[in-house]
């Protein structure tokens, strides 16, 4: 699974592709836009760059500071996912020991992904 990065979300397990992974970095300040689509939750600055804050559990958190974000990029655009935990490699299988009772990795389809933000939000 070396082309994949494996995440929790919640009770999910993600594989991400790293083809689409561009950093890890901690939440900072996460401002909320009342008027977001589902599953944003909010905008932050990472880098000098405003990222909309995607939160795929169901009902979205308040995101902490210290709450881990996966950038992704699908094309020109980009975003933050957050997520629980980082897997490491050797629990980066259906049978990892720190896996959440149940949990399959399940692959996250960045670019189906950012096709329901966009779809929400009404856009092109």
């Amino acid at each position: 699974m070396s082309d994949v990065l494996v995440v929790d979300v919640g009770e999910r397990r993600l594989a991400v592709a790293v083809a689409h992974v561009r950093a890890i970095s901690a939440a900072g300040f996460v401002t909320p836009v009342p008027t977001a689509p589902s599953p944003v939750v909010g905008v932050t600055q990472l880098r000098g760059q405003i990222l909309p804050v995607i939160d795929i559990i169901h009902p979205p958190r308040v995101v902490q500071p210290q709450d881990p974000l996966l950038v992704l990029e699908y094309g020109p655009v980009r975003a933050a996912l957050v997520f629980t935990r980082l897997c490491p490699p050797d629990e980066a299988d259906d049978a990892g020991a720190g896996a959440p009772p149940g949990a399959t990795i399940e692959r996250l389809d960045v670019g189906a992904l950012f096709d329901l933000v966009r779809a929400r939000a009404g856009g092109p």
